[in-house]
C-alpha cells in the first residue's frame, strides 16, 4: 500500500475514533483529555489501532455495495460506466414488436424469422405464392381474414401492407392493376395493452387502410363472449356506407381463421373456435400451433406439465396430431382438407439460438434478456428431446 493510502488511513483511523466517542462515553474522552496530553496521545493511538482494523474491513463493504448498486458483475472492469449506458440509447418504442417462435431456414434475425413464420402459413394456405406474392388465384378470389391473437399488430400491419402490393399479369409491370390481398382484416387479442399499441400504430401508419382492419380486445378462445360488435365484422355483416350488407362467402369469398402460434394458450381449449370457425363464419383455418409428440417419455411429460405451469399454458392443449386432426373433424372439417405439416427443424433450435446469442450480446452493454433465458432453455430442450412439435395447420372449408 502507497505511503499517501497509508496517511489517508491514519486520518480516517483518527477521524473514526474521535466520532466514536460517544459510543464509549464523553466523559471517559473528557477525563482524558483534562489529564493531559499524554492520555490524548493515548486516544490517538487506540484511535489508529481500531482504525487499522476497521477502515480496510469498511472499505471493502462499501466497494461491495456500491458495486452492486451502480456497477454490472464484470470483476474485471472497475469503471464506473462501461458499457451499461447502452440502455439509454435503446429507442422506444423498438421498430418492430414481433413475437412468435419464427421460422428460422434461412435467418438469424428475430424480426425476419418471425415474418417468415406467417409467410410459411400463408403460403400453406395458398394466400402467398412460393415467391412470397400473393397467389394466382388472389386475382379472382376475395379474402378475409380473422386473426386470433395479434400481439402487438406487426402481423396485422404487414398483412395490410401486403394488400398494397401489386400483383402483375404475364411480363408487363405497367399494365397490372392494384389489389388487396385482404378484402377485411379483423384481428382480436386478449391484452388490453397490446390492443392499444397495435391499434395506435396501425391507424398512424401510411402504408395501411384503416377502412379494411378492424382490431378488438376480446378472448380469442371464448367466441361465446364476443360483443355485437365483433361478431359483425368477424361475419362481414355490419351495415356498409349504402346501407346494405355483405353477402354470405361466395365461391369468389374466402373467409380464414389465422392463428399465429396462439392457439395452445387457449383455455379451455381450441375446440371452441374451431366450430365456431366452422359453423359460424363459414371459414377455413390457418395455423402454426404446437402438438405433442406421438412417443413422449413419462419424464418428459412431467417436465412439460411443470413448464405448461410456470408459463400458464393448458397442458391439455398439448394433444398428438391425430388427436389434433379429431378435434378438426368434431368440429365439422373434412379429413381429406386438413394438412399439418411439421416444420420442427426450423423452429426450436433457431430460437434457442438466437435467444442465448441475444443475452450474450446484451450482457455486454450492461442489460439482461429476463424471463426469455429461461424461455430459450424450455425451446432447447424441445429442440432436443422432441417433446413437441411445431407444425402448419390448414384446415379448408
Amino acid at each position: 500500500m502507497s505511503r499517501t493510502k497509508w496517511l489517508a488511513g491514519l486520518v480516517v483511523a483518527a477521524c473514526f475514533a474521535i466520532s466514536i466517542s460517544p459510543a464509549v462515553g464523553m466523559k471517559r474522552f473528557d477525563h482524558m483529555f483534562q489529564d493531559g496530553m499524554s492520555n490524548l496521545v493515548y486516544v490517538y493511538v487506540a484511535g489508529c489501532i481500531s482504525g487499522a482494523i476497521l477502515v480496510p474491513f469498511l472499505t471493502h463493504a462499501l466497494k461491495r455495495g456500491a458495486a452492486y448498486l451502480f456497477l454490472s458483475k464484470d470483476e474485471g472492469d472497475h469503471d464506473l460506466y462501461r458499457l451499461d449506458h447502452g440502455i439509454l440509447n435503446v429507442e422506444v418504442p423498438p421498430a418492430s414488436m414481433w413475437m412468435n417462435m419464427g421460422f428460422w431456414e434461412q435467418t438469424t434475425s428475430f424480426p425476419a424469422a418471425c415474418r417468415a413464420l406467417l409467410d410459411e402459413v400463408l403460403m400453406a394456405a395458398g394466400l402467398l405464392g412460393p415467391d412470397r406474392m400473393p397467389s394466382s388465384q388472389s386475382d379472382s378470389t376475395r379474402f378475409r381474414v380473422i386473426d386470433l391473437g395479434f400481439g402487438c399488430g406487426d402481423q396485422s400491419i404487414y398483412l395490410a401492407q401486403l394488400a398494397r402490393k401489386i400483383r402483375r399479369t404475364g411480363d408487363s409491370a405497367t399494365n397490372s392493376p392494384r389489389h388487396y390481398l385482404l378484402d377485411s382484416y379483423v384481428g382480436l387479442t386478449i391484452v388490453p395493452s397490446q390492443f392499444r399499441f397495435a391499434n395506435e400504430r396501425l391507424y398512424s401508419s401510411s402504408n395501411t387502410d384503416g377502412s379494411r382492419v378492424k382490431l378488438f380486445c376480446a378472448d380469442a378462445a371464448k367466441p361465446s363472449t364476443w360483443t355485437k360488435d365483433i361478431h359483425e365484422a368477424a361475419a362481414d355483416t355490419s351495415p356498409k356506407e349504402d346501407g346494405t350488407d355483405v353477402a354470405p362467402t361466395t365461391p369468389n369469398q374466402a373467409t380464414w381463421v389465422l392463428a399465429l402460434d396462439t392457439l395452445y394458450h387457449f383455455i379451455p381449449s381450441r375446440e371452441p373456435i374451431f366450430r365456431h370457425a366452422f359453423g359460424e363464419l363459414n371459414a377455413s383455418i390457418m395455423a402454426f400451433d404446437i402438438l405433442l409428440s406421438d412417443t413422449p417419455s413419462l419424464w418428459d411429460l412431467i417436465l412439460l406439465r411443470l413448464v405448461c405451469f410456470f408459463a400458464a399454458t393448458p397442458f391439455s392443449s398439448f394433444v398428438t396430431i391425430a388427436e389434433y386432426r379429431n378435434q378438426l373433424l368434431a368440429a365439422g372439417y373434412d379429413r381429406n382438407k386438413i394438412e399439418i405439416r411439421d416444420i420442427s427443424d426450423h423452429v426450436f433450435a433457431g430460437m434457442a439460438s438466437f435467444i442465448e446469442r441475444r443475452d450474450g450480446e446484451l450482457k455486454n452493454t450492461g442489460m439482461t434478456i429476463g424471463r426469455y433465458r429461461a424461455a430459450g432453455k424450455v425451446f432447447k430442450w424441445w429442440a432436443r428431446s422432441g417433446i413437441v412439435r411445431g407444425c402448419i395447420v390448414v384446415a379448408r372449408r
